[in-house]
């Protein structure tokens, strides 16, 4: 019988031959050993899937597309083929640091209900002594009711429960920030722990897939999109008065977005462009005279934060 590893690890290539050696040793090297290692290349054309085929460890299933599949449909494919609990993308350009594993084990032990494990920059969260769970309606008030980046990290600093993320579904393929609307999407029906970022290191260059979005308005599109899909989504935990507030955020927040990126510069077609392409009625533009409310901060104070018993747990 087949013994289910707590985790899958999976590195997605594509041209990865300046970095890939050190994404994989850095896996292979990890403290924690109980983890199966996918490596999906996409169809390299540099030398990429001859450095992956050099390495024999017995973790490693390791294959080479027949054709380009494109980045999230990749991780799909990936996702189907997962034997492990939870699943980390640690790409072909990331670093994993040796004992993140072994890290994320004690938080899946002490927190089994957790959809998964998220990293967040601290120096946000002031009202919250990590490691904290928080369930759906939480995460998506601090989502669309405050500005506290609770889904903006990279997807490198996010460990998935496997399960909950075939339920939804996976990567969304229509989006080319796929990892931004599976985060949003899934905290809309699981409960995720947060825990301060800095598992790994994410390489940020000028050719990768993160970068390449950012250009054409694709961004504030897409993310306009994700947004207005939560928000009609019969799975949004917000009702009532916090429903209301939300959409009425999200409006305000989108058409200065707009504005400011158009016409404030004097891109006068590409205002029109972006109001055609998201459907925005020009009646919304009386929102540029509103101020959106992101005062919500989970009913508590910095000197009276969030927290468990987990730091407080001594030792057998």
């Amino acid at each position: 019988m087949l013994t289910r590893p707590l985790f899958t690890i999976v590195t997605i290539t594509y041209n990865s031959s300046a970095w890939v050696r050190q994404a994989i040793e850095s896996v292979l090297s990890s403290s924690y050993g109980d983890f199966e290692y996918i490596i999906s290349d996409d169809c390299s054309s540099d030398d990429t899937w001859e450095i992956v085929k050099s390495y024999k460890d017995p973790r490693i299933k390791a294959w080479q597309n027949e054709q380009n599949l494109g980045e999230y449909p990749n991780r799909n494919k990936v996702l189907e083929q997962a034997l492990g609990q939870f699943i980390l993308f640690i790409d072909g350009d990331d670093i994993l640091y040796r004992d993140s594993l072994e890290e994320y084990s004690r938080y899946i032990e002490a927190f089994p209900s957790a959809g998964g494990v998220w990293g967040v920059f601290t120096i946000y969260f002031d009202f919250v002594v990590f490691p904290y769970l928080l369930p759906p309606e939480e995460l998506t008030r601090l989502n669309f009711l405050s500005l506290y980046p609770v889904t903006v990290v990279g997807l490198a600093e996010t460990l998935f429960n496997t399960e909950c993320l075939r339920k939804i579904g996976g990567f969304n393929t229509g989006f080319g920030i796929g990892d931004t609307y599976v985060k949003r999407r899934m905290a809309c029906e699981f409960p995720m722990l947060l825990i301060p970022a800095g598992r790994c290191f994410w390489r940020q260059s000028a050719n990768q897939a993160s970068q390449l979005v950012r250009k054409k308005y694709r961004i504030l599109i897409e993310t306009f999109r994700i947004d207005r899909e939560i928000l009609s989504a019969p799975y949004c935990p917000l009702e009532g008065v916090e429903k209301e507030l939300a959409v009425r955020n999200f409006r305000i927040r989108t058409i200065k977005l707009v504005v400011g990126n158009t016409l404030m510069k004097g891109r006068f077609t590409d205002f029109f462009m972006l109001m055609k392409k998201m459907e925005i009625p020009y009646t919304r533009l009386a929102y540029l005279f509103k101020k959106a409310d992101y005062s919500y901060k989970a009913r508590v104070e910095s000197d009276r934060p969030l927290f468990n018993d987990y730091n407080f747990r001594k030792k057998p």
